[in-house]
């Protein structure tokens, strides 16, 4: 286990929560300064100071925590069925790319953004298989073109090394974050990504409306990340356990409603035709 902190997702809240604390730090202290160099007795009283907030940081192994490595490795070896999707679904001259033109620009439009995508994603790939393969020692593979073929190739070579780079200083973060962000792109052009559905019920652990899951997953998960900060990590159930917890929940929200239904007062009725005098 490296002591390094993982650059992933998994730090994200702890990283918000820090930046916070790093503001509100910044305005305490010239709110002190401030305060000290008052010389009339109404100053108020002094300034409090925030308080540092307790953070489990996980680790990286060496620098993507196991859970970060493994969406990697899965959007890295989906990479190819999602532009095979997305170029099934594009027809050619009706899309618009991912990076649109100028109107001023003399460059008329892409006939095939998909392709011109699928061009860039093998361009980018080969990039990163050649400078890894030649800080390695290793003999680079041919050019195999740019095309569906070529994304097949080259994603099962870099697959075969993709332990080496995750751990490699100099390669690990900006390939691991590009690989998650040409995965979002071509699933969102692609329109695979699934929906991920709002739950009625709070987390029975944080008490947020922040249940949701992913459709067609046997997987209901709390989205705030603060939530079981103490316990090992947010809210995950079953959909049976979350459907118990329902059926809990049933009698004692009707008991709820019948409640405050006979706490209401009556209004009593207002004749506006009489207050308008046509009565």
């Amino acid at each position: 286990m490296s002591d390094r902190v993982c650059i992933g997702r998994c730090n994200a809240s702890q990283r918000r929560r820090t930046e916070e604390y790093t503001r509100n730090l910044a305005a305490w202290q010239t709110e002190m300064t401030a305060w000290a160099n008052t010389t009339n007795d109404d100053c108020g009283p002094e300034p409090v100071c925030p308080i540092e907030p307790t953070l489990r940081w996980t680790a990286g192994t060496p620098i993507w925590c196991l859970e970060d490595s493994a969406a990697i490795r899965a959007s890295l070896l989906d990479l190819d069925q999602q532009m095979a999707l997305r170029l099934m679904n594009a027809d050619g001259y009706g899309s618009i790319s991912l990076e649109e033109r100028v109107s001023s620009s003399p460059e008329p439009n892409s006939p095939s953004p998909a392709h011109d995508q699928l061009d860039d994603l093998v361009r980018w790939l080969r990039g990163w298989q050649t400078d890894y393969w030649k800080s390695q020692g290793l003999t680079v593979p041919p050019y195999r073109g740019e095309s569906a073929p070529a994304l097949m190739a080259v994603v099962s070579l870099l697959s075969a090394q993709l332990d080496g780079i995750l751990a490699h200083p100099e390669y690990a973060e900006d390939f691991g974050v590009g690989v998650l962000w040409w995965h979002n792109q071509i699933s969102a052009a692609a329109k695979t990504r699934p929906r991920r559905i709002s739950k009625q019920l709070r987390c029975p652990q944080c008490r947020l409306a922040t249940l949701s899951q992913i459709e067609g997953e046997d997987r209901i998960e709390c989205r705030n990340r603060d939530c079981g900060a103490s316990r090992g990590g947010p809210m995950v159930m079953t959909v049976d356990e979350y459907m118990a917890l329902v059926e809990a929940a049933t009698p004692a929200r009707k008991e709820q409603a019948v409640a405050l239904a006979a706490q209401r007062t009556p209004k009593p009725h207002i004749d506006y035709g009489q207050l308008s005098g046509r009565a």
